[in-house]
């Protein structure tokens, strides 16, 4: 079996919920009959897509733009990769999978996730990794990978899981962290990790280990584990290695039972 490609054929004025996608579709025949709604009319999908292939659990996507939004949403048992822009909500609530998108998002990236992989080969815009609106909880499990920089406010209230930005991160994130690992290798910006009560966090940002211990006893065989595994997901050294590694523990507020592996 081939995956199912879809190609644009028209340009996009309005925006286009593609929720839908994450449904399993029976056959060929009912996604291109599916009607969606754009503007104020319905439409069938074949009308705005081309499709080709026949996997229906394996979805690629050309010529995507930012007004696409909930691509992935809610997936579950798929695969979709996307070349271009995705607007909106992508990947939010997933539950298994893998996303991938070679391009930029706009906000609410993988908010709420419950689980699988979304791989994001360029920026992310705001309440990445974050609470979605309709939820007081951030991500539960899943592996993120952002190629790029992130927006404000986001990984708030995360419970668990992997997230892994090569850029940097914006303004008030990582707030209310409950637990999970999260590496960053730029720059982190202003009132970061506000409220933290665990959790695992690497950066080069010595701002943040100001109310910290410095502890003589980090385990450096689990890191260098970890990292090993996620070179392998993400077919990339993360270029963290044991010897520039200092781990920094027991915050001033003794309710904040979170580290910092500060890095050079």
């Amino acid at each position: 079996m081939k995956p199912v490609t879809l190609q644009l054929k028209k340009k996009l004025k309005y925006r286009l919920d593609m929720s839908f996608l994450s449904s399993q579709f029976k056959n060929i025949s009912s996604l291109e009959s599916y009607k969606m709604l754009y503007g104020n009319k319905q439409f069938k999908f074949k009308d705005f897509f081309s499709i080709k292939g026949n996997d229906l659990n394996n979805i690629i996507i050309k010529s995507s733009v930012d007004l696409m939004d909930n691509i992935g949403r809610e997936l579950k048992d798929m695969n979709i990769t996307v070349y271009g822009d995705a607007g909106y909500s992508f990947g939010e609530k997933m539950l298994s999978g893998k996303l991938k998108l070679y391009g930029n998002t706009l906000d609410y990236t993988a908010a709420g996730i419950r689980g699988g992989s979304i791989f994001v080969y360029g920026n992310t815009g705001e309440y990445t990794a974050g609470k979605p609106n309709s939820s007081n909880e951030g991500i539960v499990d899943g592996f993120i990978y952002i190629r790029g920089n992130v927006g404000n406010n986001s990984i708030e209230r995360m419970r668990r899981g992997n997230v892994i930005i090569e850029g940097s991160i914006g303004d008030d994130a990582c707030h209310e962290m409950l637990s999970g690992t999260v590496i960053i290798k730029g720059k982190v910006g202003k009132s970061f990790a506000e409220g933290i009560k665990r959790g695992t966090i690497f950066t080069k940002d010595k701002r943040l280990i100001q109310k910290y211990n410095k502890s003589n006893n980090a385990d450096y065989n689990f890191t260098g584990f970890m990292f090993k595994e996620i070179s392998k997901i993400i077919s990339k050294n993360i270029f963290l290695t044991n010897k520039k590694l200092t781990r920094y523990c027991g915050h001033q507020d003794d309710s904040n039972l979170s580290e910092i592996f500060l890095y050079k």
